[in-house]
């Protein structure tokens, strides 16, 4: 991966409709599902049974086995309708009712620290939903120099970390300081994109007697947000492949994962709820809202006026590399930031025809990949060879932004082939 003076990037249209509407905490609905596998790692392993009453904030599944996972907690108040290997179903006693055993943990040492974030139950709310404390535990072998925090959110549509830093910065200034005791990092740089300019002002001026926090406005390019993209334009450093941004003295987390930290060391709170930007065509009144963890999808547009029209697709996430949902009745899980209702005329999908060999994706790749020598590897009958052209062509290396799909003039599913690649090699290596 090389970089000349500027990574590569696309101007996608923003549509942050909802980036100056206030969050807005929602009803609780009559039941959620929480699925057991909302994190990177082995599922949770559940604790309670049919019957049990549940507060908010009580633990409902204990990490899985495995060096990574990450307990659940209840969001609702209520009794536990259903337990299973993959999800726990809590039927609300519409109270809403704290935990009366919850309280602000022991924060002195490093371990304390790092159990903490284990305890919480965050993950990364960026998308990779990584355990947090999987993510701090670097610091044990690592000299941390710059703690990069990733406001850029340039994902269409989604605007709730946006959110968090207009109305959460009281959070995002106690998690900086609980890192300068536990991380001693000499800098934090807040990186967020230009088309936010009241967070951009605010922390500005949150920070302004604070030399080791730096507030950095970054071009409105997709895709901002990825780690390998921030850190070159955040800080002009470039990770290997391979390489674990630890080893460089960086360690990114998102926003919105610092607020939710410090709230837990401030009262115990865990991850019970997310901020979710529900935006698109074909819904009614697009809002940001926050939901209880494992509320339905179906609910959350319900509580937005429901759809303004028949919708012909609903993504979680973002349209460049959110996923469509196969049912409404699927939940809100630790890292939905987005749901993205489109009109049947907004969701065409168009008919792929003959590469071009124009090399768009190539020059849109932020990674300097070459999306057409891998849908050419998959048309190759001997996997050997197969495999050998992937592994050279560094197909793991690719992070499905969408960037190469999105200016392919000839409609290939380019994201879909890449995905294909790597998963073919994962079944090779196993």
């Amino acid at each position: 991966m090389l970089f000349s003076k500027k990574i590569s990037a696309v101007h996608v249209p923003h549509c942050k409709s909802t980036q100056d509407k206030h969050s807005v905490r929602i009803a609780p609905p009559e039941s959620v599902t929480i699925p057991m596998s909302m994190h990177s790692g082995a599922p949770a392993v559940p604790v309670v049974a049919v019957g049990d009453h549940v507060y908010i904030g009580q633990l409902i599944a204990k990490e899985g086995e495995g060096r990574v996972s990450s307990p659940i907690h209840a969001s609702i108040s209520g009794t536990v309708s259903a337990v299973g290997e993959k999800s726990i179903s809590i039927k609300s006693d519409g109270k809403m009712e704290i935990d009366p055993q919850m309280k602000a943990p022991k924060l002195e040492t490093l371990d304390d620290f790092l159990d903490g974030c284990r305890k919480s139950g965050i993950v990364g709310l960026g998308g990779a939903a990584y355990p947090l404390h999987g993510k701090w535990e670097a610091v044990r072998k690592n000299k941390i120099e710059t703690v990069l925090i990733n406001g850029a959110e340039c994902e269409p549509y989604c605007t709730a970390d946006n959110r968090t830093m207009v109305e959460d910065y009281d959070h995002i200034k106690q998690g900086i300081e609980i890192l300068k005791r536990f991380v001693g990092a000499k800098e934090y740089v807040i990186g967020i994109e230009a088309n936010k300019p009241e967070a951009i002002k605010l922390l500005t001026d949150l920070f302004k007697d604070d030399s080791s926090v730096i507030v950095k406005s970054l071009e409105s390019v997709y895709p901002q947000g990825a780690k390998q993209v921030l850190l070159w334009n955040a800080t002009g450093k470039v990770v290997a492949a391979g390489q674990r941004l630890a080893s460089l003295g960086v360690i990114i987390t998102n926003v919105t994962t610092l607020a939710k930290m410090a709230l837990y060391f401030e009262t115990g709170m865990p991850l019970v709820d997310k901020c979710v930007s529900v935006d698109g065509s074909a819904i009614k009144e697009p809002k940001n809202i926050i939901a209880p963890i494992g509320t339905s999808y179906g609910y959350c547009i319900e509580q937005c006026g429901g759809f303004s029209c028949e919708p012909g697709r609903v993504i979680e996430g973002g349209p460049m590399m959110g996923r469509t949902i196969a049912s409404l009745d699927e939940p809100v899980i630790k890292a939905t930031n987005g749901l993205v209702a489109m009109s049947q005329a907004d969701s065409v999908i168009l008919e792929p025809t003959a590469c071009l060999h124009c090399g768009k994706c190539v020059e849109a790749c932020p990674l300097d990949l070459n999306p057409v020598a891998y849908s050419d590897a998959l048309d190759i009958d001997d996997e050997d060879k197969r495999e050998l052209i992937l592994k050279k062509e560094d197909v793991p290396q690719c992070m499905e932004c969408g960037c190469c799909a999105y200016v392919c003039p000839a409609h290939r599913p380019l994201v879909a082939n890449n995905r294909a690649a790597k998963k073919f090699l994962r079944g090779r290596r196993k």
